[in-house]
């Protein structure tokens, strides 16, 4: 049995597939960039002066927002794989603002009692160990050691 050799001429030309295919990877980057865009309401900020007692008096209307807190460490609980990092800030040394740390977050940081760290933190909302709504959880994003 003989084969039939295909001539290149009656290949169909797969530039116009690949241009199509590459235009709608480019639509969903572009797309999934939009989406992922923070909003005009959460506001990226540099906050030496985060003031502790507004955020306990209403913490839900910090929801979605992202600070960078320079922190001293100041006591370190375990929660699971977690930690909970009660911080102080330089404008206001007596009061204990509690941060959570997702286990592995911290990367190569060691987080120690006592030293200065610039924490990512942004505002969320969530449950706690019963199902009750928490709002306003400081949630680390990022550790940066001084």
């Amino acid at each position: 049995m003989a084969r039939k050799r295909r001539s290149s001429k009656n290949k169909k030309s797969q530039l116009p597939l690949v241009l199509g295919g590459g235009g709608v990877v480019l639509a969903l980057a572009i797309g999934a960039a939009v989406v992922m865009k923070p909003s005009a309401e959460q506001k990226v900020r540099t906050d030496s002066h985060f003031n502790i007692a507004d955020y306990r008096q209403d913490a839900s209307r910090l929801t979605g927002n992202t600070y960078c807190l320079q922190a001293r460490v100041e006591n370190i609980e375990t929660l699971g794989n977690d930690r909970m990092v009660a911080v102080s800030l330089p404008n206001n040394k007596q009061e204990r603002l509690p941060l959570l740390v997702r286990s592995g977050v911290t990367g190569r940081v060691n987080l120690t009692r006592g030293d200065t760290f610039t924490f990512h933190v942004i505002c969320r909302n969530g449950q706690d160990s019963d199902g009750r709504d928490v709002r306003g959880v400081l949630i680390v994003e990022k550790v940066e050691s001084e």
